[in-house]
């Protein structure tokens, strides 16, 4: 008997006793009935287990989904909350950077542009739901242009530090490095994160915004010429500057004559005549580009002033520059002229007295 069959069953009749009494049969249209209610059982059961099935496995799939949006962001807003840190740092620095030492700034900045590098290559690497693929270009790339501005930065406030001629413009241009990012974040990323996210029936799942650097202010006009005015007076900051002339020799076809002061000094008058002139660093940081002037003054005649520059002398060491084109009058000939040097002064100097020498002279044809 199977699923579908009737109970109905029969007494058998005892062996040599009088029949049984026939049953009772069902008819047909309730046999009918009763297979129509066990189908009806059967389907819905298989309808419930079905359905069950199907909504658990929808779940597990938006469960996935969900899950690869919050990982996703989770290391959006790591990336973002550490390059928040490093430019909390960098506003420190440019309110008070003489709290650093020079070594240290230097260093401080270098450290700075390589945890911006790490963040970039960090955000580079993020998988994005498929959905976020254009969202996630942008944001890696917004990183990695803040790094190349961390790295620009560094370099701006080290050729400052290195006397070399920074203004404030060349550091406010840098702005864009690390605001920029922040706006288009705001405008390529957090938005339409959001409305896809929406379209996809994904609910729940924070987009992290990201506009610190819109409103920071380390690197507007106001702070920079505050920072660099700071840089320029500490000495701690920038390293002591100055310059001194040593020695002053002429120099022609006919020899070299050291020149002393408070003498006259017999010097052979000739077309090649040149003056020879030894420069100390006597500072603490190397100085570049630093003038040398030489002005000779004949007497009933102009001045006669040529410059040349030191393109760079390290801290405590000697360099020497040729100034070179003076042309005679003779009038100038058999009479004592009078011959200026002044070397730097350099960028910081606070000591001129010994950068200045004045020497007689008595050009006479040999």
């Amino acid at each position: 008997m199977d699923f579908f069959d009737d109970d109905t069953s029969r007494a058998p009749a005892d062996a040599g006793g009088p029949p049984a009494a026939p049953s009772s049969r069902r008819r047909p249209s309730d046999r009918r009935r009763t297979r129509i209610q066990r189908l009806a059982i059967l389907a819905l059961v298989l309808f419930i287990v079905v359905f069950g099935l199907a909504w658990w496995a929808r779940s597990c799939q938006h469960n996935r989904k969900v899950g690869t949006y919050e990982t996703y962001f989770d290391g959006v807003s790591l990336a973002i909350d550490d390059s928040v840190a490093l430019g909390k740092q960098v506003s420190a620095i440019m309110l008070d950077p003489a709290k650093l030492s020079r070594k240290e700034l230097v260093a401080k900045l270098g450290q700075l542009a390589d945890q911006q590098d790490e963040i970039a290559v960090r955000a580079a690497r993020l998988e994005p739901p498929a959905t976020l693929e254009d969202e996630q270009a942008a944001f890696s790339t917004g990183m990695k242009v803040r790094a190349d501005g961390f790295g620009m930065l560094r370099t701006a406030m080290v050729s400052a530090l290195g006397n070399k001629k920074v203004g404030v413009k060349d550091i406010t241009m840098l702005d864009g490095y690390f605001s920029g990012p922040d706006a288009y974040y705001q405008g390529l990323v957090y938005a339409p994160a959001r409305e896809k996210m929406e379209e996809d029936g994904v609910s729940g799942v924070a987009v992290p915004t990201s506009t610190y650097y819109l409103s920071w202010k380390a690197l507007d006009t106001a702070t920079v010429e505050a920072m660099l005015e700071n840089v320029g007076k500490s000495a701690k900051m920038t390293g002591i500057h100055g310059v001194a002339l040593l020695d002053v020799t002429a120099q022609s076809s006919s020899g070299d004559i050291k020149l002393a002061k408070g003498k006259t000094n017999d010097v052979p008058a000739s077309a090649d005549l040149a003056f020879v002139v030894q420069v100390q660093n006597q500072g603490s940081v190397t100085e570049r580009e630093v003038p040398v002037t030489a002005t000779l003054t004949v007497p009933g005649g102009d001045p006669i002033k040529k410059t040349a520059t030191i393109a760079t002398v390290d801290a405590g060491k000697t360099q020497e520059v040729t100034i070179t084109g003076f042309a005679i009058p003779e009038t100038a000939l058999s009479k004592e002229v009078t011959l200026k040097i002044v070397a730097g002064p350099v960028k910081g100097e606070r000591v001129e007295t010994n950068n200045t020498a004045t020497y007689k002279l008595l050009l006479q044809l040999k």
